[in-house]
């Protein structure tokens, strides 16, 4: 057995943190995530740099910032043109470093950069889900180790099980990497699209913490809310708590296999998801794509993230983190030493998962497409390129951010701009930039462009 740990990192789509037991939810059963955080070590304060699929997980593969490997929204891979392109390119990821370093590495579930029928560059195991990733249940035609298989069922156990076959045919004389990629928390949110099993124990669900809500004024979403009644409401809340739970449930299927296989006690296990939801939050259903203008709200961007194993202290942590640090992170688990001429966003917060107490910026910076994002724990400051409207919230006296106060406060909105413009000097590749981007794709697919090529433009920096 190898001296370094192995490494599991569960990437789930549409997780928010507020959408477990261990981030105060009161409703939802979350028991084996619970018992990690308690275990091992859960951060109060995480978030995602771009609050929408593709970029999100891009920067915690990669690092680095989307306008560094020049993705600035979710990739539409049922077109042709966007589903057989390679979207990071040249750009090195987890997969790279960790295999160069020894790792025996694989991915089981959503991918969503391009090329998702193929095993990403560096995975010696690969089940995946090409093109679009499709309902919850019922037939479906995945791909493992470059060959379509055809399976009808649950999606989340599919890959659960190709989970636990990586896990019992890795050689014994490496470490392992493995990306496990659960879609179950993603729309549809129906409850008919979920497994009744887990919907019936909603069933009866007063689902305290979903505040009472109209619908947003910017929500462009189909199903944002104005339209639905509230039994169509209670429809869709049960179906994402029931999708949640049906996550913990596989996640103690994973941790069931290391443990029979003797793996448990020395691997680290990671539990993150791209970018936090809404589920009726603000009058909004999804993230940041669910108003127009995009949004960088909370709900959004805050993620849930717990990680636990040899050498994890059990602990609460309030340091402001986001996936480019946990990308830095796994690299110094694993004993990866990163490229001195590259340029990356973060740092690793190993240290802090020790118990050490470092110094730690709490500064927060995002994007999406040409909207900018910098907070700290009193302000955040959205800026809407080229002329707004721009956001300035106190996170201290408004937390629920309710009320934009950019117009009274110029010189804090001039501060943080300045630092916000000083960032992006460093971590933007000029011909990548999300200030770039000329149009950016429909959220929805129903309503997409009738001409594919111009979609496919939508979502490249040009």
């Amino acid at each position: 057995m190898s001296d370094r740990p192995n490494i599991v990192l569960f990437l789930t789509d549409d997780h928010g943190a507020w959408a477990t037991g261990c981030y105060g939810n009161r409703d939802l059963q979350t028991p084996t995530l619970d018992a990690l955080a308690t275990l091992g070590t859960r951060f109060a304060n995480a978030f995602t740099p771009t609050p929408v699929c593709s970029p999100g997980r891009a920067c915690l593969l990669s690092g680095k910032t989307a306008s560094q490997v020049g993705i600035h929204d979710w990739l539409q891979e049922w077109l042709p043109e966007v589903g057989e392109r390679d979207w990071l390119g040249e750009t090195r990821t987890l997969f790279d470093y960790l295999s160069a370093a020894g790792y025996h590495c694989g991915l089981s579930g959503k991918w969503h950069l391009g090329q998702s029928h193929l095993p990403p560059r560096g995975a010696d195991y690969h089940f995946g889900l090409p093109g679009w990733q499709g309902s919850h249940n019922g037939p479906y035609p995945y791909v493992r180790e470059g060959e379509m298989v055809e399976r009808d069922g649950n999606k989340s156990g599919f890959i659960t099980d190709h989970a636990v076959e990586f896990l019992e045919t890795a050689p014994a004389n490496k470490p392992f990497f493995l990306n496990i990629g659960y879609i179950a928390t993603h729309s549809p949110y129906r409850q008919q699209e979920h497994d009744p099993r887990q919907t019936a124990k909603y069933a009866d669900c007063a689902f305290a913490d979903i505040p009472p809500w109209e619908a947003h004024p910017w929500v462009y979403n189909e199903g944002g809310g104005n339209e639905l009644s509230d039994e169509e409401l209670q429809d869709r809340y049960i179906g994402y708590y029931a999708s949640a739970t049906e996550i913990d449930d596989n996640v103690a299927r994973v941790i069931g296999a290391l443990s029979a296989r003797g793996q448990w006690e020395n691997t680290i296990i990671i539990y993150t998801s791209d970018h936090g939801c809404a589920i009726g939050h603000h009058g909004f259903f999804g993230k940041g794509n669910s108003t127009r203008p995009l949004n960088m709200y909370e709900v959004s961007l805050r993620v849930p993230l717990i990680i636990a194993g040899p050498g994890v202290e059990a602990q609460v942590l309030d340091q402001y983190v986001d996936h480019c640090d946990t990308f830095h992170t796994i690299c110094a688990l694993a004993g990866v030493g990163l490229p001195a001429h590259e340029i990356y966003a973060g740092g690793s917060f190993a240290p802090l998962l020790r118990g050490e107490r470092t110094p730690w910026d709490n500064t927060r910076y995002g994007e999406y497409g040409d909207l900018r994002m910098i907070r700290d724990e009193r302000w955040k400051l959205v800026w809407r390129y080229p002329a707004g409207p721009h956001d300035l919230f106190d996170l201290t006296a408004d937390p629920a951010e309710l009320v934009n106060v950019y117009a009274a406060n110029p010189d804090v909105a001039a501060q943080y701009k300045a630092r916000l413009d000083a960032f992006y000097v460093d971590h933007e590749v000029a011909a990548l930039s999300g200030l770039r981007v000329k149009e950016l794709p429909a959220h929805n697919f129903k309503e997409a462009w009738r001409d594919g090529a111009r979609e496919a433009r939508g979502l490249q920096a040009y």
